[in-house]
C-alpha cells in the first residue's frame, strides 16, 4: 500500500506530509519540535538549526543541538494512514532535571476539509468518555485563541513550568490525544503521544500538540517517547478503538 509522504525544510524543524490517501491533494504540517529539553528551562529551536537526512522508505532523521543543555534525535516514519515520530533527547547540562517535554506541533490550517478554527470538530477524551472539545472547560488567558491541558498520568499542567507559564490551563484532565474531524465527519487527523505530558491547541492556526514526555532525567541521561499523527478514514468512535488497540 502507498505510504504518506513527508518532506522536510531544510535548517527548520518543519516538515510537510502530503499525499494521504484520506486526504488527497491536501498538506499538513509538522513543527517537530518547537520546544524540548528540561520543564523548567525549555529550550526553543530557534536556538539551533535542525538537521534532516532522508533515510529509506521515505523515513526522514532529524538531529540538533544546544550548546551546555541538550542534544536530541527524532526518526519520522510514514505509513499507509499515520506517521510515528520517535524522538529522544539526552540532558547534557549540568543539572539534574525534574521533568522533559517535546513540545510537538501538528498543523492543520493548511488543509480546508479538516481545519477548524472554532475548535467545534475537535475531540478529546477524560474518563473514558468521548467529548467534543467545546464541551471541556476552558481557562482564558491574555492569549485567548490559546488552550493547554493536563493529561492523565503526568503531573498537573500548573505543577509544569512550561505549561503555567501560558496561564491556560483549565481544571481538568484529559487522555494523551486530540482529534479533528472532517467536515464530512467520515474521517479525522489526531495527535497521540506515549508517553504524552500535556495538550494544546491554538484557534488561529487549528493546530494540535500532544506534547511528548521524557520523564525525569539525570545528568547524562536519555529520554524516549512516540508521537503518531492519524490520517484515517474512520468515525471517531471507530478509530478510538483502533487506537486504544494499537497503543493501550
Amino acid at each position: 500500500m502507498a505510504r504518506v509522504r513527508g518532506h522536510a525544510v531544510t535548517g527548520q524543524m518543519g516538515m510537510t506530509v502530503l499525499d494521504i490517501p484520506a486526504f488527497p491533494g491536501e498538506r499538513f504540517g509538522m513543527g517537530f519540535p518547537e520546544a524540548i529539553g528540561d520543564m523548567n528551562r525549555t529550550g526553543w529551536l530557534n536556538q539551533s538549526q535542525p538537521e534532516w537526512t532522508q533515510l529509506e522508505d521515505g523515513a526522514w532523521k532529524q538531529t540538533g543541538r544546544w550548546e551546555g543543555e541538550l542534544s536530541y534525535e527524532l526518526t519520522v516514519e510514514p505509513q499507509e494512514d499515520y506517521v510515528d515520530v520517535r524522538q529522544s533527547v539526552t540532558n547534557q547540562s549540568n543539572r539534574d532535571w525534574p521533568n522533559s517535554v517535546a513540545f510537538n506541533c501538528f498543523q492543520c490550517g493548511g488543509a480546508p476539509s479538516i481545519r477548524d478554527h472554532e475548535c467545534v470538530r475537535h475531540w478529546v477524551a477524560t474518563g473514558g468518555e468521548l467529548k467534543r472539545l467545546p464541551n471541556i472547560p476552558r481557562q482564558f488567558s491574555p492569549r485567548p485563541t490559546v488552550q493547554l491541558y493536563s493529561v492523565e498520568g503526568a503531573p498537573a499542567g500548573m505543577d509544569l513550568p512550561f505549561v503555567a507559564n501560558f496561564h491556560a490551563t483549565p481544571d481538568v484532565v484529559l487522555e494523551g490525544w486530540m482529534a479533528i474531524e472532517s467536515r464530512d465527519g467520515k474521517r479525522l487527523v489526531a495527535a497521540v503521544s506515549k508517553p504524552a505530558m500535556f495538550l494544546f491547541q491554538n484557534m488561529e492556526y487549528s493546530c494540535i500538540h500532544s506534547g511528548a514526555g521524557f520523564g525525569p532525567l539525570r545528568r547524562g541521561e536519555t529520554g524516549k517517547a512516540l508521537t503518531r499523527l492519524y490520517f484515517v478514514e474512520a468515525s471517531v468512535e471507530e478509530w478510538y478503538g483502533r487506537m486504544k488497540g494499537e497503543l493501550g
